[in-house]
């Protein structure tokens, strides 16, 4: 997928989010019940993220925060509230208009967006405390893109700051490449970021409960669209609401595996991770 072809699939991931927001308010009529799922997998990261921001880096409340594909602002909006500069960027122009409506509604004044690609980036050396990049380089396709935007965020943090990933980076990548998705192995991360002058400081798995979610979750992993955290159905057999129990069901199974094995042996089984890197030698 090319760099326009890449932009205009997140416009349309953004506008999909969007419309479909509007569409449950208005179709009251459907039958509608809660995807646990989706609901597990974003306080998972938000524990997961902020126990590395507030216990190994220990981040003062006056950082610059680089938020690296903002999407929709949920990680900004919530650098903005807790730091006192926070600059956003997204390669989807209508991610980046979604972000401002929604940084808008909590009155914050200290977070700027951004149209820009993370392998190109318009800003001067040294310049964030943190680089925040969730679940973005691995859809960065082209292996030569990946490097640039490696290195980009390396330059742009000042000397013993940090860049903070969260990404598909198993130990054995069998799979390399997916419609939107490339998978490269942790030590290719590793080696990629020391290259650029970052070296590894910490890591931890955040999905050794994929086999319970991996069909709740299949469609939330790849997109913003708010569809995932309902279930639809009008079928008398798997109704939304049984669909629902099952998903309360494996959330609370995930939540025990997640938050009980992710820092033991086992979280070498984990495809996702959260790998935290520091400009400057070891």
């Amino acid at each position: 997928m090319e760099e326009g072809e890449l932009e205009k699939y997140w416009d349309f991931v953004a506008l999909e989010a969007k419309d479909f927001e509007k569409m449950l308010r208005v179709e009251k009529w459907r039958k509608v019940a809660r995807n646990w799922l989706a609901d597990y997998a974003d306080k998972r990261a938000y524990d997961f993220v902020l126990k590395v921001i507030d216990d190994v880096i220990k981040l003062d409340k006056s950082a610059k925060i680089l938020d690296v594909g903002c999407g929709p602002g949920k990680w900004s909006i919530l650098f903005a509230k807790k730091f006192s500069s926070t600059t956003a960027i997204d390669v989807s122009p209508k991610m980046i208009l979604l972000a401002r409506e929604n940084a808008k509604k909590h009155n914050l004044g200290n977070v700027e967006f951004h149209v820009m690609n993370v392998s190109k980036l318009n800003f001067p050396d040294e310049t964030y405390d943190l680089v925040n990049c969730i679940t973005v380089l691995q859809h960065v396709l082209n292996d030569d893109d990946w490097r640039s935007a490696v290195h980009e965020m390396v330059r742009v943090t000042k000397t013993g700051g940090h860049i903070l990933l969260f990404e598909t980076a198993p130990n054995l990548a069998i799979i390399r490449r997916t419609r939107h998705l490339a998978i490269r192995t942790m030590r290719k991360y590793i080696d990629e970021f020391r290259k650029a002058g970052a070296h590894f400081a910490y890591w931890r798995a955040v999905d050794l409960s994929l086999p319970v979610t991996f069909f709740g979750l299949k469609t939330y992993s790849a997109s913003f669209n708010k569809k995932v955290y309902y279930f639809m159905s009008k079928s008398i057999l798997f109704s939304a609401g049984f669909l629902s129990f099952l998903s309360l069901v494996a959330s609370v199974l995930a939540e025990l595996i997640d938050y009980r094995l992710a820092e033991t042996p086992l979280s070498f089984l984990s495809a996702g991770r959260i790998l935290l890197f520091k400009k400057g030698k070891a």
